[in-house]
């Protein structure tokens, strides 16, 4: 049998990713089962051919941030290949091996190091190879762009591909897991790093420009069938029963496919399946309750209701007495709504149970737990299951392209011809999992010098259904078919990220259920960070205010709360902080004076604001200046300014593109984005009732200074931290603190809709 991975290594096709490969190649490939790699071989990570290149295959997904392009130049550096002959195949269950796929910012954080260490070792074996071919020692030996030679005589050489061009190296690693997987071989220090530290372009930009790129939602098989599926009209309501005559005369219908209360109707052609969608008629039983409050009720339930969990508080010092013995005490109540994942595309994915066997191609982050998690719920060995990743716009964190790829298999095997299953607009809108509401009070007391005594926060979110990747009863299709787990999740409340020294602190968390547990739209999932937007806005917007009644400059008064002491992490976290937050301001020209600003007179004020917050290890300062349209409500960033450390940078160029995105992913979240439901339903469920980010709300500029705050910043085991979602964490506040700024009005719920601010704006007479 031929597998997908020896035609690779035996032809001189040059892979840049899984989805490069031709749809028509994916297609044809053979018949399984399909073990998992081995990752303690060195052949499961690396190939290098006949004509001097080399594929890595890694067990990450890329999410359009560039991982792939960081993992060829990491892997390049080490094993000493030019990054131009090198390339990747990322996530694909039979070929790589179990990274987890993304998640987390871990990409570069926690994998990157095997990743590096089995190109070492690589390198290493094939050093003793030239050894032996030219018959000098290895330390004579010089390597260089994939070629080994003789120190002092670069006539005698020999090439990567002439020592093992279309062979396996049979070199076993060791290692208890894949991320301990390693070789004899030492890392290089980061000063004989030459790759590393380059921006060479993204291998996967220029073919999604000029359209060539093959996306997940483009792959097709022969005899491929289309399917919908038809959501309860009201959360939580019951299936009674289908009229299947009511779609019998569609051209191209097969079948309409039920169980419990899920419904699908599946056709030859996608718009059969549309048709057919639409037209089913379908009776449902109406819950006897509610399923939710309204979200204009939302906040007011969170605060009433019973926690269905509390965290024991963490605490210093007694914050309840400093507070009550502060000189002045500030209160403030901050809120958030859900909001969605509303990726570009909906949902979908494709299974193929031909040969019996299951192949699902789809987008979703994590292709292992996928396979793990529909092999489970369909009761199929692992090894007859597989995942082709495809990229796609369904990414940053659990997004619906995990229910698609449980919905396909499950077509797919109940009807034994390969189905594709993609989710319409409102669907994905209504139904994708959410980021969890907050609702937070925090309280503070200053002396009578102003500082900062007494920290008091106090968190309720509304996260009892958390789902995690790819769990095989909790996809939504499991809940409407009645195999969910006898109890959901308990759900989880974060608390603020800082470096700030405060003698008496307090933080709380509570998790508050909604009546309607399963089988509905507000189920949470992990959004980009998954709470730090949350709960940074809280935080940093508080530290504003504290500064604000100190009478004290925000960045003085945050560098004044950390430097209060020097002890520190083994990440140095409380010095790179340090370093963000003046390279942030350094880099803003930050004039010193305590917010608001004198108001502007004419119809715009402006105003900075600023904001702090780590993930892990990566530290980041954000500085916002705002525009605020008296008359309208509207709120303009005109300019960011990001501070950002995230340890040994690898792409600077493609790093910079990492801290944009974000920062406009969170920045439409805090001006637009919140789901909106009545007692019965989610109501946002279009780019009009649920609006995003748009080209008029674009800064004028972001400026992005990459940061080295380590004390010793020349070390030679710089660590690569991760940097996906950091930057997500202190964007709402930067605004917030500079809507304050400029207005002298502080807002306190997100999203910052023009209505919203208007009406805020009037209420304080400005």
């Amino acid at each position: 049998m031929t597998t997908r991975r020896d035609f690779i290594r035996t032809s001189g096709f040059l892979v840049v990713s899984a989805s490069a490969l031709p749809l028509e190649l994916v297609a044809a490939q053979a018949a399984g089962p399909y073990p998992d790699p081995d990752f303690r071989q060195l052949d499961s990570w690396i190939v290098i051919r006949q004509d001097d290149t080399a594929t890595f295959f890694v067990g990450k997904t890329d999410l359009g941030q560039g991982t792939g392009t960081a993992f060829r130049q990491i892997m390049a550096d080490e094993l000493d290949m030019p990054y131009e002959a090198t390339s990747c195949v990322m996530g694909t269950t039979d070929v790589t091996v179990d990274q987890g796929g993304s998640g987390g910012s871990d990409a570069l954080q926690t994998d990157g190091y095997p990743m590096r260490r089995v190109a070492a070792e690589a390198r290493r074996v094939l050093l003793d190879m030239g050894s032996q071919r030219l018959g000098v020692p290895v330390g004579q030996l010089t390597v260089s762009g994939g070629v080994v030679s003789v120190t002092g005589d670069p006539s005698k050489r020999v090439t990567y591909g002439e020592l093992i061009g279309g062979r396996r190296f049979n070199v076993t690693l060791t290692g208890a897991n894949t991320d301990a997987t390693t070789g004899v071989a030492k890392l290089k220090t980061t000063q004989e790093l030459k790759i590393v530290g380059q921006s060479p372009q993204r291998y996967d930009i220029p073919p999604k420009v000029d359209g060539t790129a093959k996306w997940a939602v483009d792959a097709k098989v022969p005899g491929m069938v289309h399917a919908r599926n038809v959501k309860p009209p009201i959360a939580g309501a019951k299936l009674v029963s289908v009229d299947e005559s009511s779609v019998k005369g569609i051209p191209g219908f097969l079948r309409v496919v039920t169980r419990g209360n899920y419904v699908a109707v599946i056709c030859e052609r996608e718009e059969q399946a549309i048709r057919a969608a639409r037209q089913v008629k379908v009776n449902w039983e109406k819950p006897a309750a509610a399923p939710f409050p309204s979200s204009e009720n939302l906040f007011t339930y969170m605060r009433s209701a019973t926690p269905t969990f509390s965290a024991p508080p963490v605490a210093t010092g007694n914050a309840e007495t400093a507070i009550a013995a502060a000189a002045k005490v500030v209160e403030a109540d901050y809120e958030v709504p859900f909001q969605g994942h509303v990726s570009l595309g909906p949902a979908h994915a494709l299974a193929d149970p031909s040969n019996d066997q299951l192949t699902i191609y789809s987008n979703d982050m994590k292709s292992y737990g996928l396979r793990n998690g529909v092999a489970e719920f369909l009761k199929i060995p692992r090894d007859r299951v597989r995942v082709i990743w495809l990229e796609g716009s369904q990414a940053y964190g659990r997004t619906a392209a995990d229910d698609a790829g449980f919905e396909a298999a499950f077509l797919a095997k109940e009807i034994g011809r390969p189905v594709r299953v993609q989710w319409m607009r409102n669907e994905e809108t209504a139904w994708d999992t959410k980021g969890p509401a907050y609702t937070i009070k925090m309280r503070g007391g200053l002396d009578a010098q102003g500082n900062l005594v007494a920290y008091d926060y106090d968190a309720r979110a509304a996260d009892h259904n958390h789902l995690g990747y790819n769990e095989f009863d909790t996809v939504l299709i499991a809940q409407l078919a009645n195999q969910r787990k006898a109890q959901p999740a308990r759900g989880g409340a974060a608390t603020p990220s800082d470096m700030y020294v405060v003698p008496n602190r307090r933080m709380a968390v509570h998790v508050v259920g909604l009546p309607l547990v399963w089988e509905t739209p507000l189920r949470t999932g992990n959004l980009r960070d998954p709470n730090g937007p949350q709960v940074t806005f809280a935080s940093e917007s508080f530290i504003d205010e504290v500064a604000a009644a100190a009478g004290a400059d925000p960045v003085q008064f945050r560098l004044k709360l950390l430097t209060a002491s020097t002890a520190d992490d083994s990440g140095f976290k409380r010095a790179r902080s340090i370093a963000v937050v003046k390279a942030a301001a350094d880099a803003f020209r930050w004039d010193t004076r305590p917010s608001p600003k004198k108001r502007d007179s004419g119809n715009i004020l402006t105003g900075r604001g600023i904001a702090y917050a780590y993930r892990n290890q990566t530290v980041v300062a954000q500085i916002a200046e705002v525009e605020v349209n008296r008359r309208t409500g509207r709120v303009w960033v005109k300019r960011f300014v990001i501070a950002h450390d995230c340890g040994l940078i690898v792409n600077p160029e493609g790093l910079k593109r990492v801290v944009e995105g974000g920062t406009l992913h969170t920045l439409s979240r805090a001006l637009h984005e919140e789901t909106r439901f009545d007692t019965e339903k989610v109501t946002s469920v279009d780019w009009t009732s649920y609006p995003t980010l748009t080209h008029a709300d674009t800064p004028e500029r972001i400026d992005v200074v990459l940061v080295n705050g380590d004390p010793n910043p020349n070390r030679p085991d710089l660590p690569h931290y991760g940097a996906g979602e950091t930057v997500c964490k202190p964007t709402m506040a930067a605004v917030a603190n500079a809507i304050f700024d400029a207005t002298g009005v502080r807002l306190r719920r997100v999203p910052f809709r023009d209505a919203r601010v208007l009406a805020a704006l009037k209420a304080a007479n400005v």
